[in-house]
């Protein structure tokens, strides 16, 4: 899918930047990174016509330590081209991609303040059905503090405290293979403050600055009901 509209940075020079990770240069806009590819848990290449439409499915990209949701929105089609307003400055969202533009991608940060999924308990989810919370189905909840975003509009704000949306995750899809990869993100500077604050729990988890290691050329993707062991039903 064209994404010539976001303002990009040399994948190769973003590679490098992540060995010395706070010295990284961040750029306001989109940021290009080595693409790779989604695949299930056990490294086969996921295809599309397998994604569920009931539940996020969680990977890592561009680095360990950056958990992303993988969304089948079905028959809701995705909007695009819209006119988004993030922390870092102003840009565009060009949109879902697949057959009918029903696969996205956002980093699993709340933007209010910054809860995240982890192993033991995730307080963000897709509401794929609704909630509460939610207000209505096909929804991405914060159940810490009920900030609610909607993916199909660019993970936009549509209830709580947030301000920001989430922040987006550039997805290309093979339409011969079926198959999907990630390729850039939006939003480095949030992420960077993210690996401040909870470097302890992430050094914790992935061994000391194992968090900013690059994800390689492929990159798994687990249902969160089973990355998580409590997913809240709010």
């Amino acid at each position: 899918m064209d994404r010539r509209g976001f303002v990009k940075v040399c994948a190769g020079s973003a590679a490098l930047a992540l060995a010395n990770w706070d010295q990284l240069a961040l750029a306001a806009g989109f940021e290009s990174f080595p693409p790779a590819k989604l695949t299930n848990k056990i490294g086969i290449p996921l295809k599309g016509a397998e994604i569920p439409v009931g539940e996020a499915l969680v990977f890592s990209y561009p680095v360990a330590g950056v958990p992303c949701f993988l969304i089948n929105l079905g028959q809701r089609p995705s909007q695009s081209d819209l006119a988004m307003k993030g922390e870092d400055g102003d840009y565009t969202w060009k949109g879902g991609v697949g057959p009918k533009g029903q696969f996205v991608a956002f980093v699993a940060i709340c933007t209010h303040q910054m809860s995240y999924p982890q192993p033991e308990v995730t307080y963000m989810r897709y509401a794929a059905e609704g909630s509460q919370i939610a207000g209505g189905p096909g929804k991405i909840v914060c159940c810490a503090h009920a900030s609610v975003f909607d993916p199909a509009a660019g993970a936009k704000v549509v209830g709580g405290p947030a301000t920001a949306p989430l922040l987006p995750v550039r997805l290309s899809y093979d339409p011969v293979s079926d198959e999907l990869s990630a390729d850039g993100i939006l939003g480095m500077a949030y992420i960077k403050r993210f690996f401040k604050t909870f470097k302890g729990d992430l050094n914790a988890r992935f061994g000391p600055g194992g968090y900013r290691q690059d994800v390689g050329n492929k990159t798994a993707c687990i249902p969160l009901s089973q990355y998580s062991g409590i997913v809240p039903a709010c």
